[in-house]
């Protein structure tokens, strides 16, 4: 299997995770429709993309950011030094 390939199917499987959570949210919403209301006798949420935002969800998918800390250290440290000496050739 080819790294594309390998991409591919990652981004198919991290797709078909989006659906099952999305459908797993959509009866936790209707359920929570049925019975919460807050003391004033009103849901908690408007509609349901404040209660689940499933184009953030696929952006994220599409688009990912992961946090600095949450990398290896070393290879950040690497990565800068890169960074750094490409700016400092011109490139």
């Amino acid at each position: 299997m080819t790294i594309g390939e390998y991409s591919t199917r990652m981004l198919a499987f991290n797709l078909s995770q989006i659906d099952e959570v999305a459908a797993r949210r959509d009866l936790a919403w209707s359920i929570m429709i049925a019975q919460s209301v807050d003391k004033d006798g009103k849901s908690p949420f408007k509609n349901f993309k404040d209660f689940f935002d499933y184009q953030k969800t696929l952006d994220d998918v599409y688009n990912p950011t992961q946090r600095e800390e949450n990398m290896n250290p070393t290879l950040v440290h690497i990565a800068k030094r890169v960074q750094e000496y490409h700016k400092l050739k011109g490139g």
